[in-house]
């Protein structure tokens, strides 16, 4: 670069940092997603375990940040409008970090422009766009994800439109650094929101292009190809997978203490955590034992029944059976064979084994699992049937009482665990005999009438994901129990010899695939119907922004630059169609060289087109809930594509002609900056001025809250963003929903009390926390305590 883009970069970045920092003050209180955002920093600062389903990286930033500005962590942020200044909480320093790397991202800009080859007048365009584009302001000015996000990717194509810039360098040190740049600049923004992995096929398509070009290439020799492959692999590949991982290690190794997440995470991850999930119970489950039987899929519960019966129109009226997330007596079963069936015990207790037919008595009410021809309560399906407590006094039972179990796997280091039901190691499921269904987890919260709890159904052909069951805690009661002597038991007498199990704490590798596959599970089954949703086909057209705030007299509304989004869009639109042109041109062997511009054009413009596509278009193919927020990395990308349309089409006019179209796409872009800075910065606005502002009538930002509006005079910290209504559901599986509540559970009309613990276990009831946008999650039970079984 020259002094001359020195100079400019300088300027541009003192603009970049006073338009993204002005006013970061404003509002002093909680706004939106900071609810979240805010938090987890605390629980980072505190070491506390949380769950969420995005990556750690841009949180643990925010939690630096607040360190570093003297935040403690108490500060709870759960609602927007607390006020920040009562709390003494630095949230200006918090927000300081997002606008400092949004400010980056504006000579960020320049760099890439120039580095295309553009020459400096184009280059300061693009950054002068990308600097009021107000929708990034916003954006960067709060405790959100999205300002890192868009960092690391501008950082990742800055770094690799650098790399090119070496290509006559192969294997330089500048080109090795700019290539490992991209790599780990990849990896960081994957870390941030899975947003980034859309950088993989952008960049991936670039370099499969470059590499099948080299192949014609003769004076590369296959061998040194074949180093191209390996270093573009290592680079772009093992790099930001390295990186992904390095900040999945560093994020639970901060959050060692158990806490509120620790209820979406399997017992084995859960048992890792200090003050986590430490159970021991008996290993071997016998006829007779007394058992608790747990859901084994990561936010599990209890199979559970209570002395009331189902209600539902095309049930039996039998005793409720659901699922319940807390352990108490109403979990304990006792084994028992299959209805006229009898097992010999004179040889000592016999181990519950793959294939036997059994029966679950409830031991609180003397009800057997039972199952038959009626509907269960949320389901009409064919092939799913009622799960119900049945028996009374006098009455031995029916088939319709016997479940096989049929064992599904076992702990390679547990001999036996695949052969005989072993407490904690050992998977198995319960198919009724009858009916052939399976004992099935159906993740929906019942109704009032059955506390809120899960619906336990039995359900035919269904997948063992939500099938699957296993033993946590056994116990065979003194009398009956005998020492065997031939290795198939335990002497359970006075607690003699009885081998334990408990569950074996997940290593880092375990616990990074884990949380991974549990937030893929969330991401995918984010659905509702938020009143300021917007779905890909809305963004390019601006067609709705978001409520963040609203205050006396201001508001802050996330919208972006009208004209920069529009234009920016046909700026797409008109690429790929000359390309289409062009290609039928060229196939009537008709040259177009575009004034000398092409080969530039399309080798700039075409990849950040192709980007824009890779970052956009996923978004189609999602069925969860998306915000315009979603668009940003594609926005800048657009933006860029504007820059050099804008260059191409005045590349031969005269040079006066060239500045007065620059200078007027920079005047309109002050115009919309400057019209809409007001919910961009929470600036005080009239009410007028506010309807004279909605260019679109889609556009809901709310003018009572204006000055002279009907809102203007109530509390200055009133939120504008509603909570999502209740049919916003993270499917992360909706036992969940049961482990954020824990509702008021019946008592039984006979206490006969089965306790876990010497005065029996830690019961938490809360209510539960629901998300602004997609951000989660739960608040659901407190810290556990060591529970000896």
């Amino acid at each position: 670069m020259t002094s001359t883009d020195m100079l400019a970069l300088l300027a541009i970045s003192v603009v970049a940092v006073v338009v993204r920092c002005y006013g970061l003050s404003t509002p002093g209180s909680v706004v939106f997603d900071e609810v979240h955002f805010g938090k987890f920093a605390g629980k980072y600062i505190n070491g506390t375990y949380f769950y969420d389903l995005h990556p750690p990286l841009a949180k643990m930033m925010f939690a630096v940040a607040g360190k570093l500005a003297g935040y403690d962590g108490v500060f709870d942020f759960k609602s927007i409008g607390l006020d920040y200044h009562a709390a003494g909480v630095p949230y200006v320093a918090m927000r300081l970090m997002p606008a400092l790397l949004g400010a980056v991202t504006v000579p960020a800009s320049f760099v890439v422009a120039r580095a295309c080859g553009y020459a400096a007048d184009t280059a300061a365009l693009a950054a002068l766009l990308v600097c009021f584009e107000n929708g990034l302001v916003t954006q960067s000015r709060l405790i959100l994800l999205d300002s890192p996000l868009v960092f690391f990717t501008v950082l990742s194509l800055t770094a690799w439109s650098m790399f090119w810039t070496k290509q006559g360098q192969p294997f330089s040190r500048a080109w090795w650094f700019w290539l490992l740049t991209t790599g780990a600049m990849m990896g960081c923004a994957a870390s941030c929101k899975w947003v980034g992995l859309f950088l993989f096929p952008a960049i991936g398509l670039s370099t499969v292009s470059d590499l099948w070009d080299k192949i014609a290439d003769l004076s590369i020799t296959p061998a040194k190809w074949v180093s191209h492959l390996v270093a573009r692999a290592v680079g772009l590949l093992a790099v930001p997978f390295a990186v992904y991982m390095l900040w999945f290690y560093v994020h639970f190794a901060v959050l060692s203490k158990t806490g509120d997440g620790r209820a979406m995470m399997t017992p084995e991850f859960q048992a890792g955590l200090e003050g986590g999930l430490n159970v021991t119970t008996d290993r071997d489950v016998f006829y007779g034992s007394e058992i608790r039987i747990r859901s084994s899929n990561a936010a599990s519960g209890y199979l559970h029944s209570h002395t009331h019966n189902w209600q539902h129109e095309k049930g039996s009226g039998q005793q409720q059976i659901t699922l319940y997330s807390f352990a108490d007596q109403n979990n304990i079963w006792v084994v028992e064979p299959a209805f006229n069936t009898t097992i010999d015990t004179s040889n000592g207790p016999v181990p519950v084994g793959d294939g036997d037919l059994i029966r679950l008595r409830h031991k609180i009410t003397d009800k057997y699992l039972h199952s038959h021809d009626k509907k269960p309560a949320l389901s009409s399906e064919d092939h799913k049937f009622e799960l119900s407590g049945y028996g009374f006094p006098g009455f031995d039972g029916d088939s319709n009482d016997n479940f096989r179990v049929e064992i599904l796997s076992g702990d390679k280091a547990m001999e036996g665990s695949d052969k005989t039901v072993q407490s904690i190691y050992t998977r198995f499921r319960l198919i009724h005999r009858n009916l052939g269904c399976a004992v099935f987890n159906s993740r929906k919260k019942l109704p009032k009438w059955a506390f809120e709890q899960i619906e336990v159904n039995c359900m035919r052909n269904c997948r063992p994901k939500m099938s699957t069951w296993h033993v946590e805690f056994a116990r065979l009661p003194a009398d009956n129990s005998t020492s065997t002597g031939n290795g198939t038991g335990a002497d359970t007498q006075k607690g003699a010899g009885v081998r334990k199990a408990r569950y074996r704490p997940l290593s880092v590798w375990g616990k990074i695939g884990e949380y991974n596959r549990l937030m893929a599970n969330s991401n995918a089954h984010l659905t509702g119907d938020h009143p300021f949703a917007a779905r890909p086909h809305h963004w390019p057209w601006l067609r709705r922004g978001t409520a963040y705030w609203g205050g006396f007299g201001n508001v802050i509304y996330q919208l972006g630059n009208p004209p920069v989004w529009w234009a920016s869009f046909a700026a797409v639109a008109i690429l790929f169609g000359m390309r289409a042109v062009l290609f039928l041109l060229d196939k009537r062997q008709i040259s177009v060289t575009l004034g000398g511009q092409r080969r530039r054009y399309f080798s700039a413009a075409g990849f950040f087109a192709m980007a824009w596509i890779c970052h956009y278009v996923p978004f189609f193919l999602m069925g969860r809930e998306l915000f315009i927020h979603h668009y940003f990395p594609a926005l800048w990308m657009a933006i860029l594509v504007l820059a050099f349309t804008l260059d191409l089409l005045t590349s031969r006019m005269p040079s006066v002609v060239r500045w007065s179209v620059y200078i007027a796409a920079a005047a309109v872009t002050l115009y919309g900056f400057h019209t809409f800075s007001y919910i961009t910065y929470a600036r005080m606005w009239t009410k007028d001025a506010c309807v004279r502002a909605k260019w679109l009538s889609t556009w809901d930002f709310d003018c009572e809250h204006a000055i002279g509006g009907a809102r203007s005079t109530k509390s200055p910290e009133t939120p504008t963003s509603p909570p999502p209504p209740p049919s916003l559901v993270v499917d992360i599986p909706a036992a969940d929903a049961e482990l954020q509540k824990a509702p008021a559970e019946p008592k039984p009309a006979e206490a006969r009390a089965v306790t876990a613990t010497p005065g029996g276990p830690k019961h938490v009831h809360v209510k539960p926390k629901f998300i602004n946008t997609e951000s989660t999650l739960l608040e659901s039970v407190s810290n556990a305590e060591h529970v000896e079984l």
